[in-house]
């Protein structure tokens, strides 16, 4: 029996018209006669739902009748997985040609990888909205490279995490990690999940010649479990990324001004100036 090699893993909650559009540019931009998609209908309304039914292979269709938010969806999703690897995806991306090579070639290529993410440009400005992320000197993860016009230099970039709008790795690994910490509700789960792959060795990439568009947080109930998941998160991570924060954020935030910097804020600009000189 043949055996994809890749496993798409679309969690879609409603947003019809986007996840129309999410499919056609998968389509237009992937051989999938190659692959599976295993799109997990997560109690979506009727028109969605009905949607979701006519699709044939290489489309695994799946159902929760009720609302399991996305990390209990991807795991459940994920289960059904037969690729090598797991490619997870929103379902309010669009994609550009020759986007998913990029990724696939630096997890072949490096050693140690824990998943691979790329560069998200937000549809509606055209500006980046993720480069990877990393840490403030809270312990708290902060999308790099926000709101920049220009694409990080070189080719990929080793980051503290990555986002899972789009994420790619082992399904191996996956399992070993037990996937995504179903505590978490529609945020911050893709973060733990970087956080524990660091902690057994491994590395998160995030490929520069990789660029997707993102409707961002247009998920239907996106921030309802924002103040919960943040807690959880400090109460889990914060102490032990405020170290990682103090490392990362003053050169994030001066590199992020060094073209502008009268519009750096003189108590910020301080408070990393002072991190740089004595962090250890």
């Amino acid at each position: 029996m043949h055996e994809p090699r890749i496993s798409f893993i679309v969690a879609v909650h409603n947003c019809l018209d986007l996840t129309r559009s999410m499919i056609r540019s998968l389509e237009d931009t992937v051989d999938l006669s190659k692959c599976e998609v295993i799109l997990i209908d997560d109690a979506s309304g009727p028109d969605t739902a009905k949607y979701v039914q006519t699709l044939k292979a290489p489309y695994n269709t799946l159902r929760n009748e009720t609302n399991l938010g996305f990390s209990a969806s991807n795991n459940k999703a994920a289960h059904h997985a037969t690729g090598t690897y797991l490619v997870f995806l929103n379902n309010d991306l669009e994609f550009a040609p020759g986007w998913l090579e990029p990724m696939l070639e630096l997890e072949c290529r490096l050693p140690k990888i824990g998943a691979i993410g790329n560069i998200q440009k937000n549809f509606q400005t055209g500006l980046i909205d993720h480069a990877g992320i990393f840490f403030d000197p809270n312990g708290m993860p902060t999308h790099a490279w926000k709101n920049r016009k220009k694409l990080p230099k070189g080719d990929w970039k080793e980051r503290s995490a990555i986002t899972a709008a789009c994420l790619l790795m082992k399904r191996s690994l996956f399992e070993e990690m037990n996937g995504f910490d179903e505590s978490y509700r529609n945020g911050m789960e893709d973060v733990d999940l970087c956080l524990r792959l660091r902690i057994a060795g491994y590395r998160l990439i995030v490929s520069h010649k990789s660029v997707i568009r993102h409707h961002i947080s247009s998920s239907p109930g996106r921030h309802e479990h924002n103040d919960r998941n943040s807690e959880l998160f400090r109460q889990q991570w914060s102490n032990s990324m405020r170290k990682t924060g103090i490392q990362e954020w003053p050169e994030e935030y001066f590199h992020r001004y060094a073209r502008y910097w009268w519009r750096m804020n003189p108590r910020l600009a301080w408070k990393a100036l002072f991190m740089l000189l004595f962090r250890r």
